[in-house]
């Protein structure tokens, strides 16, 4: 299955490029790789500048990106460099541009990407502390893999229509990775790339409770409705913003209630695009929030401490939760249905509590156990059936 956007049919007037677009290419892995460089007119290299990656989606490329999920009218004002990398032609099952976000196969796509990155920043002034990634679908999965494989480099990602493969090793083995704030923007009606995910991706709300746990972000969310200013779009957006993490990440989820596979507020309209918010906007927002975590003063073990020993039992639809050790902490429990809709909420002092699953529905949850003085906690994954 075509996991991301495919724009049919674009056609761009070769004067709307001006002379600060620059193609370039680089060798990778014995592979010539390409690139679109957009260097706003005010950067004239005497302080330090922001790098965007701006990531196309299967099927597309870079100069599709570049119009689509478009930046370059922000980074004219706010003097930042965008590079729209170019995937590589899988010829055998997808056919088509993509990124290897775990999806399989040889290429080494956070090696190109990490090279393109020393290459831009040894001929422009770019701030180490200020690079970010974003992209559309398999953009966006593959900007969550630099979260993860190039957190040395990367400040903050965002994803919008993008999500992570069950082959995305999970968010907790990356001990020694610094924390990193997250943004996701997807439509709950996107039939691409599921909301509720598929047999080869994980849903969103389990996205967002992996980088939750590793950031150790608080684990209910700030909520804010979007005002629905187009109310000709068919679709609305909430916002979940979840703060408090480590060395000041966040993890932001903007919700497209009934919004299909689409970059909000693009100019191309390709499906039921939100009109509330610019996602363009909001992405450069969030990047101008994060610099890169200094790891020299940040503790590199990120791999939540479990304080609770948990244990499902589907036959009689009971949870066990034991404290470990001497833990005589208030602990908070929350359990989410797989649209991150709370669904029962609770709290125990006592060493063992056993929690009645019954009266929910069937089909899987997750259930976040913190200890409320330190915010430390832990999520496990449960169906009822």
């Amino acid at each position: 299955m075509r996991i991301l956007l495919f724009i049919v049919s674009m056609s761009f007037s070769l004067g709307v490029l001006s002379q600060t677009t620059i193609d370039k290419t680089i060798v990778s892995g014995g592979i010539t790789r390409s690139y679109k460089l957009y260097i706003p007119a005010i950067y004239d290299g005497t302080s330090s500048v922001a790098l965007v990656l701006n990531l196309h989606g299967l099927g597309s490329n870079s100069l599709q990106q570049m119009f689509y999920g478009d930046f370059r009218s922000i980074a004219d004002t706010a003097n930042f460099i965008i590079v729209h990398p170019q995937g590589t032609y899988e010829s055998s099952t997808l056919m088509a541009n993509y990124w290897n976000a775990y999806f399989g196969g040889t290429v080494d796509d956070i090696s190109f990407l990490s090279e393109m990155i020393d290459t831009i920043s040894a001929n422009y002034n770019i701030d180490v502390n200020r690079i970010h990634s974003t992209g559309m679908s398999n953009g966006g999965y593959m900007s969550l893999a630099l979260a993860a494989g190039l957190n040395d480099k990367i400040a903050s990602v965002a994803s919008v229509t993008g999500s992570m493969t069950i082959s995305f090793p999970a968010v907790s083995n990356y001990v020694n990775t610094k924390p990193i704030s997250v943004m996701q923007i997807h439509g709950t009606a996107d039939s691409t790339v599921k909301y509720i995910g598929n047999a080869s991706s994980i849903s969103i709300p389990n996205l967002l409770n992996q980088w939750i746990g590793h950031n150790n972000t608080t684990s209910t969310p700030v909520i804010d409705s979007i005002a629905n200013i187009n109310t000709a779009d068919n679709c609305t957006a909430i916002r979940y913003t979840y703060t408090g993490g480590n060395a000041n990440t966040e993890v932001i989820h903007y919700k497209v209630v009934d919004g299909e596979h689409t970059w909000p507020n693009s100019a191309i309209t390709i499906g039921v695009t939100n009109r509330d918010f610019d996602a363009s906007k909001v992405i450069w927002a969030f990047f101008n929030k994060h610099q890169k975590v200094n790891t020299t003063n940040v503790s590199t073990n990120f791999k939540k401490e479990l304080k609770v020993d948990f244990k499902y039992n589907s036959l009689i639809n009971n949870i066990h939760l034991t404290k470990i050790g001497e833990n005589n902490s208030e602990m908070v429990y929350s359990i989410y249905s797989m649209e991150g809709n709370l669904v029962v909420q609770g709290q125990f002092n006592e060493t063992k509590k056993v929690i009645v699953t019954s009266s929910l529905n069937s089909g899987p949850y997750i259930i976040m156990v913190e200890e409320e003085s330190s915010g430390v906690y832990a999520s496990y994954k449960f169906i009822v059936i």
